[in-house]
């Protein structure tokens, strides 16, 4: 047997993975980086958290990616290129963070690698949903000696489905334990939430959603009008302005939120440019507090009106993750929105809510080498396994 094949079975085999999980999400600003111990595989997924940093890239790399990221018109060559460069920063990184960990490549077992997104286009009517990431898996396990699994949304798109949101996968095994109902609701640059209902014999599909934009726009409209700064930082200047309720009205009318879930979108859909086409329709003239303060609005009603489609008016616990739950503005407004529901750190359920993607990629990883895979219904009608990432051998 090939000597890379034969370690990936002692892998599969061990009652312990350490396992690397990486994510750079579409805020684009840095790279999470999470160290795990995993033991077991489906429902009795036991996840242990050793190290976590969220590694942020310079000012110079940050402003060259997001010129260039989530473009339709983003040219071959240049998203090659692109690709070159940021899995070269990758590597660098992660050898620092190792090194800072005092951690050799050889303690870990396997890489769960992301990727980063550079272009997620939902499904139609006429056409299926696709999805491109960046970074390969066979460059990092080449340059870091370590098996890696990567490439995870296209499986779920060959399936039959959106190829996003993926967390609920390994959320319902490593929080099968947590009473029900509860949702998990992910604030990073756009907004998604899993609802787990009852507990089932074998890993399936639970209820998952996109619900539009968390914090790209707010971070977009900070980056633009305040020198220097990248996201508000705890809701600051959304606090300091006043919602404009003719802009408000205006946003409100984005075609993603008359559409049925689950669904999914991208920081594609609510550019900058459309954002400033709704500012000009609506006449705004208000102060950057204010664009800011509307857009977290915005944000907020976008999320809870998804919400509330699925829960009706249920009274249950919503665990939050992700940056916007340190936007205190953005969290209240969430509250005032869903007075009934209650919110609470997903810290609370042993998961940090900073490191929680990273650390979900790896429970994927894990399941794909030491597990059995996600049980779902084709469009045959036929109940198959569903493993997700692709294997890369050093």
């Amino acid at each position: 047997m090939n000597q890379s094949l034969q370690k990936l079975s002692e892998i599969a085999a061990k009652k312990e993975r350490t396992i690397l999980g990486l994510m750079s999400g579409t805020s684009a600003d840095g790279l999470d980086i999470s160290l795990a111990r995993i033991s077991g595989s489906g429902f009795n997924t036991s996840v242990r958290l050793i190290e976590f940093s969220s590694v942020p890239y310079t000012e110079t790399f940050k402003s060259d990616f997001r010129d260039d990221l989530f473009g339709e018109a983003l040219p071959l060559l240049l998203m090659m290129r692109m690709q070159q460069r940021i899995q070269k920063e990758w590597v660098r990184l992660i050898q620092n963070q190792l090194s800072y960990w005092e951690v050799l490549p050889a303690d870990i077992d396997l890489i769960a690698s992301h990727g980063q997104t550079v272009l997620h286009s939902p499904s139609s009517p006429k056409r299926p949903a696709t999805t491109m990431q960046i970074v390969d898996g066979d460059y990092l396990a080449e340059n870091l000696g370590v098996v890696t699994v990567s490439d995870f949304r296209q499986k779920h798109i060959a399936a039959g489905f959106e190829g996003a949101p993926l967390a609920p996968l390994a959320e319902q095994l490593i929080f099968s334990g947590v009473e029900k109902p509860v949702m998990m609701l992910n604030l990073g640059g756009i907004a998604n939430f899993t609802l787990l209902e009852e507990e089932k014999k074998n890993p399936s599909f639970p209820f998952s959603t996109d619900a539009g934009p968390a914090n790209t726009l707010i971070d977009t409209a900070v980056r633009k009008y305040f020198k220097g700064e990248n996201y508000d930082h705890s809701g600051e200047f959304a606090a300091k302005g006043e919602t404009d309720l003719n802009l408000l009205e205006a946003l409100k009318k984005h075609p993603f939120f008359s559409f049925d879930a689950p669904k999914s979108t991208g920081p594609e859909e609510f550019t900058f440019d459309w954002l400033e086409s709704e500012v000009k329709r609506s006449k705004f003239s208000g102060s950057p507090e204010d664009l800011v303060s509307t857009l977290t609005e915005y944000s907020a009603w976008g999320i809870a009106s998804e919400i509330k489609k699925k829960i009706k008016d249920r009274s249950i616990d919503i665990y939050v993750s992700g940056g916007g739950w340190h936007n205190h503005t953005l969290m209240l407004n969430l509250k005032k929105e869903l007075p009934k529901c209650r919110f609470r750190s997903s810290k609370k359920l042993g998961v940090d809510p900073d490191a929680k993607e990273a650390i979900l990629f790896s429970v994927l990883a894990n399941e794909t080498v030491a597990g059995e895979g996600f049980e779902y219904k084709s469009k045959s009608g036929k109940f198959k396994k569903l493993t997700l990432g692709k294997i890369s051998l050093p």
